[in-house]
């Protein structure tokens, strides 16, 4: 996407039009254009060691930031790397605090996800959820009058609560009005429940508070961007070779060589013929949802595994998603700058640096 557009876009999102875009400062929300997940330097590690949370980035990878025209990041930060029993880890926070200089020094924003992937166990019956609103209240004390216009605190990523929404809800807006007790000017990322899918974000109740932007994340449809993903069971993690777009043709020439319980599932995928009109009613219904109610929203994650997708069709996809996220205006945020559904960034043997062609060529438009 040209960087016209992104800022077309985001100017468009920040406009009078808007409501005063739900208070978020504009000289916030112009850096809300397009973004990349940083997902492995304080996530997804055995270990959070000086060496590797000293070293992670490097300048090359700053270079493609500016190439690829990010106005943000979203910083993945795994409870076991930076909470401490309901407090900041002392060990890691200088690597932070770090962090989060360098990045908002090269103009980006940061959006400063408490990365959960179940360890918080926040929807458990009666659990008791202390912990993560002193969490919180100890980041407010610590980043307060402190990078304002750069740094946004996400709550918690795909907060699930499938079974009691009622208690997340509740429990966001005790830990909003915990950070603002502290800190009134923070910016705060807000989603809804399912994994902050588009469907509950959409039927959602807006919180009273200002300042708050609210998220969704779309890997649409699963059974294209998780295929052959060993993280999600058998739908479609058996999965091989799946089209995009889809339709009974499509699919009909691979039904006969997958086992045969899996074929109403491929049966249904095609007959639903997803396609890019699919993907932009899906990003609309959101962003809809956001301007009904004068606040902004922001798509942050999606993304296609690769592994065994066909790469044209994942190229169509990327494609399809573009053009969506262009029609409809949405800031976006890909998973991830560092993982296999995104750009799958990682050093070559030569110290050279390494980013998927498919999603440049047909999500940057970049080669």
């Amino acid at each position: 996407m040209s960087l016209s557009l992104l800022l077309g876009a985001a100017l468009a999102f920040s406009g009078s039009a808007q409501v005063d875009a739900g208070g978020v400062p504009e000289s916030l929300l112009r850096h809300f254009t397009t973004g990349v997940n940083i997902t492995r330097w304080f996530c997804y590690q055995p270990t959070y060691d000086s060496n590797h949370l000293d070293t992670y980035l490097i300048p090359a990878d700053y270079d493609e930031f500016r190439k690829l025209h990010l106005g943000f990041v979203r910083l993945c930060l795994a409870p076991d790397a930076v909470d401490d029993g309901g407090t900041l880890n002392a060990s890691t926070l200088p690597y932070l605090d770090k962090a989060l200089a360098n990045l908002t020094g090269a103009n980006l924003a940061v959006i400063f996800d408490l990365h959960d992937n179940g360890q918080l166990k926040l929807d458990a019956p009666d659990h008791d959820n202390s912990g993560f609103v002193s969490f919180w209240t100890a980041a407010a004390k610590h980043y307060k009058g402190k990078l304002e216009n750069s740094v946004v605190f996400e709550l918690v990523n795909e907060p699930q609560f499938t079974k009691n929404p009622d208690v997340w809800y509740a429990l966001q807006q005790q830990t909003v009005d915990a950070i603002r007790a502290v800190d009134p000017r923070r910016s705060i990322m807000v989603s809804g429940t399912s994994w902050s899918g588009i469907d509950t974000l959409a039927s959602m109740n807006k919180l009273p508070e200002k300042n708050l932007i609210y998220t969704y994340h779309c890997y649409d449809p699963f059974f294209f961007t998780h295929q052959g993903a060993s993280w999600v069971g058998e739908y479609p993690g058996k999965f091989k070779s799946v089209p995009f777009p889809s339709s009974p043709e499509a699919i009909g020439a691979m039904i006969d060589q997958v086992d045969e319980r899996y074929r109403p599932a491929l049966r249904d995928y095609g007959d639903h013929r997803y396609d890019q009109r699919y993907l932009r009613g899906r990003l609309a219904k959101a962003q809809d949802w956001a301007q009904a109610h004068g606040v902004p929203a922001v798509l942050g994650e999606f993304g296609a595994y690769p592994p065994v997708s066909p790469p044209d069709s994942r190229a169509r996809w990327f494609d399809a998603m573009r053009q969506s996220l262009k029609e409809v205006g949405a800031p976006s945020c890909l998973w991830g700058y560092d993982d296999a559904l995104g750009l799958g960034r990682h050093l070559e043997p030569n110290g050279a640096l390494w980013l998927d062609p498919i999603t440049l060529r047909h999500l940057y438009h970049q080669s």
